[in-house]
């Protein structure tokens, strides 16, 4: 599985894409993470759900997760 199949998978990450007030900014770190897309809201970047993402991805990068 791929580390953007694995982050979504993730029960952290989840809960964040299920909840409405936190989904748009975990997708636009999930996309600036895997494919470098640029964050549509400047804010997002310093908010609780990306540093989460973030933490999730870096937790997969450090087991060798591609």
């Amino acid at each position: 599985m791929n580390i953007e199949n694995q982050l979504r998978s993730d029960s952290r990450i989840e809960r964040l894409m299920k909840n409405s007030n936190w989904s748009g900014a975990a997708e636009a770190a999930i996309q600036f993470l895997i494919k470098g897309t640029e964050c549509p809201i400047a804010s997002w970047r310093k908010s609780s759900t990306w540093a989460q993402v973030d933490m999730v991805y870096k937790e997969l990068k450090g087991r060798g997760v591609r």
